[in-house]
Parts: structure tokens; C-alpha cells; sequence
């Protein structure tokens, strides 16, 4: 019987070899697909954050240096980035968020209130909403880089100048 387990044992560590190395080329596989496919906008789903075309109820948020802030409600148009603090992505977008804004003259919130993350049904961070100056939701989405914060203000701008 020696023999025989000792065979099982080659065979078997000869199928893990053979399969580490059809994993290691799948995972070239996908990481030459998500280079070719290259990147995406913010996912913006019907159901999650404030809907599209309401104008939110104003109501006190924490921004994120600890200030309380109005959130919703008429004003300027803003882009709200609702934050965590211990969210790896957040850090790396909310630096962003300033210049983008103010690159199309919208103001920038970065709030880290969870009460207003679950009042306005945001569903995680980073999630940003923009805000025209009724205080009407035109856009908003999960970002996780600078092109999608980008490209819901794109999103945004164009749906107001179709709506006026």
C-alpha cells in the first residue's frame, strides 16, 4: 500500500501545480480585460441616495472638519461627497472633489454624518450627490476615482441645461 499512497501523493501535487498555474492565468486574463475595457462611470442606481429630480429636506449634517453644515435646500449648485473616515477610497476621492467642483463653479461638501448617509439612503461611501441651485437632485453615484466625480458633474450639467 506504500506504493499506491505514494503515487496519490506525486498525482496530487502535480494537479495543484497545474491548477496554480491555470489560476495565475486567469487572473492575467481578467487584468488584461479590465485594462482593455479601461474605466467606468459612477454607478448610479435608481433606488439608492435621494432620487433623481427631488429636492431633499434641508437638515443639519456634520461636514468633514466637524462643522455643522445645511444640507439640502436652495443655494448653489454643490457636489456633496458623503465620506468616512475610515474609507481607504474616500480618502484617495475627497481631494478631488474641491478642484472638480470648482473647475464648472459648483460648491463642495465632504460630510462624514452617518445620520444623513442613512437620511438621504446613501448606500455606502464614497456616494456623491449634486445639487442644483433649487437644492434638486440631478445627479449622484458611487464614485471611487477623480473620471467618475467628473463625469457625474458631466451628467449633472447636462441634465440641468436640458431642463431649463
Amino acid at each position: 500500500m506504500t506504493g499506491w499512497w505514494a503515487v496519490a501523493f506525486v498525482v496530487q501535487w502535480i494537479v495543484l501545480v497545474l491548477l496554480t498555474v491555470v489560476v495565475i492565468a486567469l487572473a492575467r486574463q481578467v487584468g488584461t480585460l479590465h485594462l482593455r475595457l479601461g474605466p467606468r462611470g459612477a454607478l448610479e442606481i435608481d433606488d439608492e441616495g435621494p432620487m433623481l429630480g427631488e429636492a431633499p429636506l434641508p437638515a443639519p449634517a456634520r461636514d468633514a472638519s466637524g462643522q455643522m453644515v445645511m444640507l439640502g435646500g436652495p443655494g448653489l449648485s454643490r457636489v456633496v461627497l458623503f465620506s468616512s473616515p475610515s474609507c481607504g477610497v474616500c480618502r484617495q476621492v475627497a481631494p478631488a472633489l474641491g478642484p472638480a467642483a470648482a473647475s464648472v463653479r459648483y460648491a463642495s461638501v465632504i460630510l462624514h454624518d452617518p445620520d444623513a448617509e442613512r437620511a438621504w439612503n446613501v448606500p455606502g461611501t464614497p456616494f456623491v450627490v449634486i445639487l442644483d441651485p433649487a437644492g434638486v437632485v440631478v445627479a449622484k453615484g458611487t464614485v471611487n476615482n477623480l473620471e467618475q466625480i467628473e463625469g457625474l458633474i458631466d451628467t449633472a450639467r447636462n441634465r440641468t441645461q436640458v431642463a431649463a
